[in-house]
C-alpha cells in the first residue's frame, strides 16, 4: 500500500496510482518506479507548500531575498565574453579556490544560483525566480528578471512528466481543446495536494510552456530499464 501523505487532504492510494499509470501508458516493468516517484512527487509539493506557508518577512529576510535574486540575474544576463572569461577562471588553473562552485562550470553556478534564489523565496514567501529552463529578461534598470506564478504547481507538473517519461510512459496535452492525459492526470491528484495548490482553472498555456520545455530535454532522459 502507498504511505499516507500528513501534509495533504487525503491519503494517496494504490487505486489512484494504478489510475496514472494507466493515463500515461506505464507498462508493467516500470510502475514500481512510477508510483514511488509520484508518490515523491505529491509529498514534495505539500512540503513545498508547507515552507510557502511559513515565510518570512522580516527586513534581513527579504535583504537575502534580494540579493540572491540579483546574483541569478546578473548570471543570467551574462553576455557571451563574460561567460568565457568565468568559465576560464572555473576550469583553469584557479579553480581550486572555487572547488565548491567549479565543477559544474557556468552552468553549475547557475544552477547554485537558482537553488539560493529559490531557498530566499520560500523563507520569505516572495514570488519564485524563473525556472532554469526558462531564458532571463534582458537586463533593465530597476527591474529584475520575470518571476514564476504558482511555481511549486509547475515542478510538480515538470516532475510528473519526467517521472512518466522515465518510466517509459507518456502524458499527453492537446492545448488546441483543452485535452489529454497530463490535465486528466492533474486532477486526479489534486485531492491528495495542499488547498488551492492546483490553479483553477488550469492554466492550459502554462502547462503547455511546460510541455515544451520538457519536450527539448525528452530525448535526454533515459528509459528506467536502459543499461
Amino acid at each position: 500500500m502507498a504511505k499516507p501523505i500528513n501534509t495533504s487532504s487525503r491519503p494517496l492510494t494504490d487505486e489512484v496510482l494504478h489510475q496514472l499509470a494507466e493515463l500515461g501508458r506505464v507498462p508493467d516493468a516500470g510502475r514500481k518506479f512510477f508510483f514511488e516517484s509520484v508518490y515523491q512527487i505529491v509529498q514534495t509539493a505539500c512540503d513545498l507548500d508547507g515552507l510557502v506557508k511559513q515565510g518570512l518577512t522580516s527586513k534581513r529576510g527579504k535583504k537575502l531575498a534580494g540579493a540572491a535574486l540579483a546574483l541569478y540575474d546578473g548570471l543570467g544576463n551574462l553576455n557571451k565574453h563574460e561567460r568565457a572569461l568565468i568559465e576560464g577562471i572555473l576550469g583553469g588553473k584557479a579553480k581550486f579556490i572555487f572547488d565548491r562552485i567549479s565543477s559544474g562550470g557556468l552552468v553549475g553556478l547557475e544552477e547554485t544560483a537558482y537553488q539560493l534564489a529559490l531557498l530566499s523565496s520560500l523563507i520569505t514567501g516572495k514570488p519564485h525566480p524563473r525556472l532554469p529552463s526558462q531564458p532571463p529578461d534582458p537586463p533593465v534598470a530597476g527591474r529584475r528578471s520575470g518571476t514564476v506564478e504558482h511555481w511549486a504547481f509547475q515542478n510538480f507538473v515538470y516532475d510528473l512528466l519526467i517521472s512518466t517519461k522515465v518510466a517509459n510512459g507518456r502524458l499527453t496535452l492537446a492545448k488546441s481543446n483543452r485535452t489529454g492525459s497530463l490535465i486528466k492526470a492533474i486532477i486526479d491528484l489534486t485531492p491528495y495536494l495542499p488547498d488551492h495548490f492546483v490553479p483553477e482553472p488550469l492554466p492550459i498555456s502554462t502547462l503547455q510552456k511546460i510541455r515544451v520545455a520538457f519536450s527539448r530535454v525528452e530525448k535526454e532522459v533515459p528509459d528506467e530499464d536502459a543499461s
